[in-house]
């Protein structure tokens, strides 16, 4: 028993580095993207240099808050640490999500089902348009 103890303990571990890691890779390349040093990101996102500097270089568990003031002011969200989909919401997409944020579960799957049904529309419409 305490053999399985010690092997969940270690798996543990080793996720907790990886999402240590892909946090680190993720804030440095949004901040470099951006042309900013550690210190230009710490004062724009409101958090401290020493903060930007550990999770960039996989130290520290930053707390919620603090990631929450990064992922807003790099234009991420909080998910795409784990799910390595840092691509930048455009404003049309937030809008977007605004929209759904304060639509019901009901509404929410009518939104999806008429989405789909538009977009396939769409697409049928720009086939039979384009020439062959």
């Amino acid at each position: 028993m305490l053999q399985i103890w010690g092997k969940i303990i270690a798996l543990s571990e080793v996720i907790q580095m990886m999402v240590k890691k892909l946090l680190g890779d993720l804030v440095k390349e949004e901040r470099l993207r951006r042309e900013l040093s550690q210190n230009a990101l710490a004062e724009r996102a409101h958090v401290s240099l020493r903060t930007v500097s550990d999770i960039e270089s996989y130290n520290g568990n930053p707390r919620l808050e603090t990631l929450s003031l990064l992922a807003s002011y790099l234009d991420i969200s909080l998910d795409s640490i784990i799910l390595k989909n840092h691509s930048p919401m455009d404003p049309l997409t937030r809008q977007i999500m605004a929209e759904l944020d304060a639509c019901s579960p009901e509404e929410k799957e009518l939104a999806l089902y008429a989405l789909r049904g538009l977009l396939e529309g769409l697409r049928k419409q720009k086939e039979s348009s384009s020439p062959t």
